[in-house]
């Protein structure tokens, strides 16, 4: 088979001409080269978090007492030991019992006997107003109502708040009844003990 001349230039100038430069990859296209990984650096140790300074530990809470009054001295109750506030009610007269009881009252078909608080603590007795109320106090079983001149308020009293009645004028001396003095405002008032109050003899 012939091979005409101009194909034949043709070819040879194929071999002669410069190999033509390949087209520049476009940019961003070229394959990454591999890179070796890298250890993490190694970091300093995690400074130990500031510990806050400890808040002191909270006392005990103040515990809750019933401010009421028997004429010019000012008593107060536990309210752990309250079981109500009533209004005076009429009463059944005992025989042969203390003076300063004053009967018993019939509370929603209990029988309760009831003190004059005044008369109790060697005062005048209690008089008839409309301020006047009677105080049940229950410690387990056993009930009693304190007949008053008058409830005030409800006052908190801190452990440190209270006095000894021990080594204070304002109580008679060795009086088991009374617990301690407090001071809330600057008021004094006698603390009393209601299960002193209850367990003592009505006659």
């Amino acid at each position: 088979m012939s091979i005409g001349m101009h194909a034949i230039d043709e070819y040879v100038d194929m071999l002669l001409s410069p190999a033509p430069t390949p087209d520049p990859a476009p940019a961003g296209s070229a394959p990454a080269t591999a890179m070796p990984a890298l250890a993490p650096a190694a970091l300093p140790p995690a400074a130990a978090p500031t510990l806050r300074e400890q808040e002191p530990a909270a006392g005990p809470a103040p515990s809750r007492w019933l401010r009421l009054r028997c004429g010019n001295q000012v008593y107060a109750l536990e309210l752990l030991k309250i079981r109500e506030v009533t209004l005076p009610a009429p009463l059944l007269p005992l025989r042969g019992t203390h003076p300063a009881v004053g009967g018993i009252m019939n509370l929603r078909g209990q029988v309760v006997p009831v003190i004059d608080l005044g008369v109790h603590f060697g005062g005048p007795p209690v008089e008839d107003s409309p301020d006047a109320r009677v105080v049940i106090l229950q410690d387990r079983h056993e009930v009693l109502g304190l007949r008053v001149s008058a409830v005030d308020d409800i006052v908190p009293v801190a452990a440190e708040g209270i006095e000894d009645a021990r080594e204070s004028r304002l109580a008679p001396v060795g009086d088991q009844r009374i617990q301690g003095i407090a001071r809330p405002g600057g008021r004094v008032m006698l603390l009393l003990d209601a299960s002193q109050l209850i367990s003592a003899p009505l006659h």
